[in-house]
């Protein structure tokens, strides 16, 4: 008999020789068919295969330490940059929401200690997401649930490693060896153990410039975002933050008094400053430009494979909608009703995370949209939609929505609300300004993620056989 031989599919029925038994796994999920079938491939790929552990130098996670205080935490750019989970994120660092720790705690813990070209990996809840961390950052601190690795690169290149680890085939490895149910984690022992399809150098390489142009694009596109904030505040001539004045109490003029909202929250002193501050500009109420408005579809999560493209609140980051769409059936089109956009719409979302606002490109148009939304359509002859997201994401947006939201549990904020927050008002070509700003960096972000999923698919290509070996004479892809 085989060392292995599968018996059925559905249901999983394996047979096997006890020597291809793991001694530390008894349970039927890790001998499940899927497993099995994937290691197969990877095994019979035609590359040279390995354990992780043979092609690295080293691998460190802070298990069972007690974590960083938070009052050792910096603000990004002081101290050395702390990489948490949420900042590994489609084999990208992403570095918007990093934080920094003192040097001194860097120092004196080896097991968080991190640097420029190790990969680090998510090992408990959302196991098995992975980034790279970029040349220009010399040395990084890992939070909870992540574990570092530093390769040989005398073996493999941490661009196409990282890019293997993200494929299917990884990924299938890693939920096999995760123990738990509600939330499932690896030990650095699993990861080590995890099978690696070797390519050679020039195959490597060719993966590994998609991953760095990708890395090089996401870079270009930061600038860019950061670039666009900066014009914002100094076209509209104001400040991008204010003192925050959180006095428990404040004695308001009947001048700032408003009918619809005499709750003691919208009154506060801060607030009161900033619109004081505002107000200052010729500004308009939000209404004033809006042509028409409409909440978006209720529908149950029923989602499919294929049909009608849906935005969920998720899909709504500052000036931007992702791709990550799901479908609804055919057959709710009458339900939907007129719960669509059109290019140059405004998304913001009005229940959960409030105010996030985007503005729905040719990519989207057409698309159903979600009850956690409201779309605005404004009067395009004086205004451009693209200077409106950028206003209402930025500090002078975002205390208004914060002022006009409302809610105990779960806040929200509702059309009425909306159309009270102010706009500074400046000309139109100045406005048409930020709309190429934002398309730019959006095309750089595109076109990285576009890389990014290139280089997966080469991966899953090799192991299955259909890569294109003409494509290593391709340059296109070479960093700058």
């Amino acid at each position: 008999m085989d060392s292995i031989y599968i018996g059925s599919v559905q249901p999983s029925i394996i047979y096997f020789n006890e020597i291809k038994m793991d001694s530390d796994r008894m349970d039927a999920h890790f001998y499940h068919s899927k497993y099995i079938n994937n290691e197969k491939h990877i095994n019979e790929s035609g590359m040279r295969v390995e354990p992780l552990e043979r092609v690295i130098l080293k691998i460190n996670s802070p298990i069972g330490w007690q974590g960083i205080p938070s009052e050792s935490y910096l603000p990004e750019g002081l101290g050395v940059p702390l990489i948490r989970v949420q900042n590994v994120n489609d084999l990208m660092l992403d570095r918007d929401t990093l934080i920094g720790v003192q040097e001194y705690i860097y120092q004196e813990q080896p097991a968080i200690q991190a640097e420029s070209d190790d990969i680090i990996i998510t090992r408990v809840g959302t196991i098995g997401r992975v980034c790279r961390i970029p040349e220009k950052i010399s040395k990084i601190a890992m939070g909870q649930n992540l574990t570092r690795i530093k390769v040989d690169t005398n073996i493999i290149t941490s661009e196409y490693l990282t890019v293997f680890m993200a494929s299917d085939y990884c990924q299938l490895q890693m939920k096999r060896y995760a123990y738990g149910g509600v939330q499932p984690s690896l030990t650095n022992k699993n990861i080590k153990q995890l099978s690696v399809p070797i390519p050679s150098p020039k195959i490597q390489e060719y993966i590994g410039n998609k991953v760095r142009r990708a890395e090089e694009l996401r870079e270009e596109a930061k600038k860019l975002r950061e670039g666009m904030i900066t014009m914002l505040y100094s076209t509209i001539e104001l400040p991008s933050n204010l003192e925050n004045q959180n006095d428990k109490y404040n004695f308001v003029s009947n001048q700032y008094l408003d009918d619809m909202r005499m709750d003691a929250i919208y009154y506060m002193k801060k607030y009161i400053e900033y619109g004081s501050k505002l107000n200052e500009k010729e500004v308009v109420n939000l209404g004033n430009i809006i042509k028409e408005s409409r909440y978006g579809a209720s529908i149950s999560a029923n989602y499919c494979e294929t049909g009608i493209p849906f935005l969920r609140g998720l899909n709504l980051f500052e000036n931007e909608i992702n791709d990550d769409i799901v479908y609804l059936n055919e057959s709710l089109r009458n339900e939907i009703g007129k719960a669509i956009v059109t290019e140059g719409d405004i998304l913001i979302t009005r229940s959960g995370s409030v105010g996030i606002t985007a503005v729905v490109d040719d990519r989207q148009e057409g698309y159903a949209f979600g009850s956690f939304m409201i779309k605005l359509v404004i009067d395009k002859e004086m205004w451009n939609p693209y200077y409106i997201s950028a206003f209402l994401n930025s500090f002078w947006g975002k205390w208004q929505i914060e002022r006009q939201k409302n809610g105990a549990v779960q806040q929200n904020i509702n059309l009425q609300e909306i159309y009270r927050i102010l706009v500074p008002k400046i000309d139109l070509d100045k406005q048409n300004t930020f709309e190429t700003l934002i398309k730019e960096y959006m095309h750089k972000e595109i076109e990285s993620k576009q890389l990014i999923q290139e280089a997966k698919q080469d991966v899953e290509d090799l192991i299955e056989d259909n890569f294109d070996m003409s494509k290593l004479n391709e340059t296109t892809t070479e960093s700058r």
